[in-house]
């Protein structure tokens, strides 16, 4: 199996779900001459990974940065430059990052396996699964193996793409990912029952997982068993609001179950959805062919914006000002979005930075005093709004709002 991946030929490319791009591996290993023993470089390379975690990326790779000047010659630090790299799609910058981690330690393990994620990003499969049969050669792990089983998917190497599956299972019997790739495979196949258990297995792992609900409505759907697959849908179409493929299916349960209005609704819905979903596809394939370009990312997160996917839509700011951190107009969108999250500290965060670099942007003055306000901090709001009338006396939301605390009323 390991030299039939390594050698096969492979036929033309096709779209890869983004979520294999940011694939990561990582595990602990016993310290090594390579490896991060100093405590104050260990608590940089920790920060640094939380601040990735959360999306921080410049301060992500400033810490991974600071951290490979305490440690030279250590490959924890260039590692983790290599996954912020990967995560912004600067892939360029990943692979000389692992490249430099190879020669400094070629069995680190999860190096190849990145490696593997940026080929299959470039959509060269046949590196890619080169890199991922590379990682297994140091440990068994469950997630090359599951990559190795969506790329034979995408070309239509169904059993090579079932036999990856069960590996990364046996390997890890939890590993809930697997149980539904493998369940998706075979629901391409019309093998619905077979995909069924395989999800029903996942659910036992992982009950509340909204893609594991949506996986058990979808299939108890194909099999006509629409009261069971009932449940199933509305929870996801709640948790999701923006989930095109639940709505649909959902409405057509509704319709089978005799349910002809509601079934109306929710097929209108999703009909919102799909155009909404179009417009998202647009800007993800753009982004394949400039993903350094800071544009296309604020234009796929005005796009996860109107579809009311806000997480989303946060990362996607987050990676242009990765891009062009001093863009004042990304950085107020990132803090509507976490206005609209309401996530009142950062918000009022992100306003500080943009009002460190233009003090003068009257409607962020107007916009942090509202955030005050919500977060019943009123001498800081009416600070904000007297800024605001400082440099536009006529402005009338500030007025109004000055208005209303000073009668002691809400904003």
């Amino acid at each position: 199996m390991m030299r039939l991946i390594q050698h096969m030929t492979w036929p033309g490319r096709g779209a890869v779900l983004l979520a294999v791009v940011l694939l990561v591996a990582g595990c602990a290993r016993d310290p090594e001459p390579t490896v991060v023993t100093d405590p104050a470089t260990r608590q940089l390379v920790a920060l640094a990974n939380r601040a990735l975690e959360e999306g921080e990326f410049a301060r992500a790779l400033a810490l991974a940065d600071s951290a490979a000047r305490r440690a030279p010659g250590t490959v924890e630090p260039l590692f983790l430059k290599g996954m912020i790299h990967s995560r912004t799609l600067q892939l360029d910058e990943a692979e000389q990052a692992y490249r430099r981690v190879i020669e400094l330690d070629p069995d680190f393990p999860g190096v190849w396996n990145n490696l593997g994620n940026n080929a299959v990003w470039r959509g060269a499969y046949q590196e890619a699964l080169g890199y991922y049969a590379r990682e297994l050669e140091i440990a068994p792990d469950p997630k090359p193996w599951s990559s190795i089983g969506r790329i034979y998917q995408e070309l239509g190497v169904v059993d090579s793409a079932a036999y990856a599956f069960e590996q990364a299972i046996a390997l890890d019997s939890s590993y809930v990912s697997a149980y539904l790739s493998y369940a998706r495979l075979l629901e391409e196949e019309g093998a619905y029952e077979r995909a069924l258990a395989l999800v029903e297995q996942a659910a036992a792992h992982e009950p509340e997982s909204i893609e594991v609900q949506y996986m058990q409505g979808a299939l108890l759907e194909r099999l006509g068993r629409e009261a069971e697959a009932l449940p199933y849908l509305e929870a996801v179409t709640r948790a999701w609001p923006w989930h095109t493929e639940s709505h649909y299916k959902l409405g057509q349960v509704l319709q089978r179950l005799g349910r002809e209005q509601e079934s109306r609704a929710v097929l209108a819905r999703a009909e919102e959805l799909w155009k909404r979903q179009a417009d998202i596809t647009t800007y993800q394939k753009g982004l394949t062919t400039d993903p350094g370009n800071p544009y296309a990312h604020a234009a796929l997160a005005t796009a996860y914006r109107m579809a009311g996917r806000y997480d989303e839509a946060i990362r996607s700011y987050k990676l242009a000002l990765t891009l062009e951190p001093d863009n004042l107009e990304f950085q107020n969108n990132l803090a509507s979005l976490y206005f609209l999250k309401r996530d009142t500290v950062a918000a009022i965060r992100t306003y500080h930075r943009i009002l460190e670099q233009d003090p003068g942007m009257v409607e962020v003055w107007v916009n942090l005093g509202i955030l005050y306000a919500l977060s019943r901090e009123p001498e800081a709001a009416r600070q904000a709004w007297m800024q605001a009338l400082a440099q536009d006396p006529t402005n009338e939301k500030a007025r109004r709002y000055l208005a209303r605390l000073e009668a002691g009323g809400d904003s």
